[in-house]
């Protein structure tokens, strides 16, 4: 499955197993895996297109401030 996804949903997903592997392996268990994943990507690129093309920002300091916002851990999901 993680080869599959773009480069940004996999270094999110790292980051998540990393920080949290229980969260990880209940959003997996619960089939909420891969919404909440696809949304961070979402933002995640959202932001890039903000940083660097808007407001002119070199792409890699975009990508770092880009992901510290918003790969951080989501809220775990409600059983």
């Amino acid at each position: 499955m993680q080869s599959t996804l773009p480069l940004i949903s996999r270094r999110i997903l790292r980051r998540w197993k990393t920080e949290a592997p229980q969260m990880v392996a209940e959003l997996e268990a619960s089939g909420q895996l891969m919404a909440v994943l696809n949304q961070t990507s979402e933002r995640v690129v959202d932001s890039l297109y903000q940083l660097t093309v808007v407001r002119k920002m070199d792409y890699h300091a975009a990508l770092e401030i880009a992901m510290d916002e918003w790969s951080s851990l989501p809220s775990p999901p409600e059983t």
